[in-house]
C-alpha cells in the first residue's frame, strides 16, 4: 500500500493532527485505573488532565515542527499554524489551572511533581537539544502514565498494590511510542525492543485486577498486530490505530 500525498490530510487523521487522541487515552486510563482500585475521581480532575495533556502534546509538536526532519502531517500542521497551536496550548493550560483550584490538595501536590518532571523533559529535549533516542519514548511513556496515575498517587491505596499496573501502562505507552517512531522513521536498530516491551507489559500487569490485566494484554496484542500489517495499512492509518489500540479499557469497563 502506497502512502498518500504528504500534503493531504484524511478526515480520520484530524484527531491526531489536532492532538486530541492523547488526552482521550489519558482520561480513559485515569478513570479506569482509579476505578479498578475503588478510587473516586472528581470530574474536574479528568478535565484538568485532558486539558494539560492536550497542551503538552500541542507544544511538543510546536517544537518538533521546527526540525527539518519532522514531516508528518501533525508537524506540518503545527508548522503552518504555529500561532494557533501555541494559543490553543496556552488557553488549555490556563483553563486547567483555573479548574485545578477546585481539586483536593493531594491532587495539587502530586500534580505539581508530575508537572515539574514534564517541564524537565521539555527543557532536556527541546531547549538543550539533547539526543535521547530510545530514552525519549521511555520518558514519554513514564510521564504519561504518571499523569494518569495522579488519583492513585493521591489516594490511600498502598503503593505496592497500584504501582505494578501503572508501571505496565507506562510500558504500554512506551511500546506505543517506539512502534510509531519505528514506522515513521525506520527501525534504527531497535531490534527486539518492541517485543521485549510487549512481554514486559503482560508480566508487569500480572498482579493487576483482571480487567486491567486483560486491557493491558489486549492493547499490547493489538499493537503487535498493527506492527505486522503496517505495510498493508500504511503508516498514517497504523499510527492512528496505535492510539485507538490503547482504548481497550472501554471494552470491559463502563466509565462512571
Amino acid at each position: 500500500m502506497t502512502e498518500p500525498d504528504a500534503t493531504a490530510v484524511e478526515w480520520w487523521l484530524w484527531p491526531n493532527v489536532l492532538a486530541l487522541d492523547a488526552p482521550i487515552v489519558a482520561v480513559v486510563w485515569q478513570r479506569f485505573l482509579a476505578g479498578s482500585f475503588g478510587v473516586p475521581v472528581p470530574g474536574a480532575a479528568s478535565v484538568v488532565l485532558g486539558m494539560v495533556v492536550w497542551a503538552i502534546y500541542l507544544l511538543d509538536r510546536r517544537f518538533d515542527a521546527a526540525r527539518p526532519e519532522s514531516v508528518q502531517p501533525r508537524h506540518t500542521f503545527a508548522r503552518r499554524n504555529s500561532s494557533l497551536v501555541t494559543a490553543l496550548a496556552l488557553t488549555a493550560l490556563c483553563a486547567a489551572a483555573l479548574l485545578a483550584t477546585a481539586l483536593p490538595r493531594a491532587y495539587l501536590e502530586v500534580g505539581a511533581v508530575v508537572a515539574g518532571l514534564v517541564a524537565g523533559y521539555f527543557g532536556l529535549v527541546h531547549l538543550t537539544g539533547t539526543a535521547l533516542s530510545l530514552a525519549k519514548e521511555a520518558l514519554v511513556g513514564v510521564l504519561f502514565a504518571a499523569g494518569a496515575s495522579v488519583p492513585l498517587l493521591a489516594s490511600g491505596v498502598p503503593l505496592v498494590v497500584w504501582l505494578p499496573p501503572s508501571t505496565a501502562f507506562g510500558l504500554l505507552c512506551w511500546l506505543n511510542c517506539v512502534l510509531i517512531e519505528q514506522w515513521e522513521s525506520g527501525p534504527k536498530g531497535l531490534g527486539v525492543v518492541p517485543a521485549s516491551l510487549g512481554v514486559a507489559v503482560v508480566l508487569c500487569g500480572a498482579t493487576s485486577p483482571t480487567a486491567v490485566h486483560v486491557a493491558l494484554g489486549a492493547a499490547a496484542a493489538l499493537l503487535a498486530l498493527l506492527h505486522a500489517v503496517r505495510l498493508r495499512t500504511g503508516t498514517r492509518l497504523a499510527r492512528v490505530l496505535a492510539d485507538v489500540a490503547l482504548l481497550t479499557p472501554l471494552a470491559t469497563w463502563c466509565p462512571s
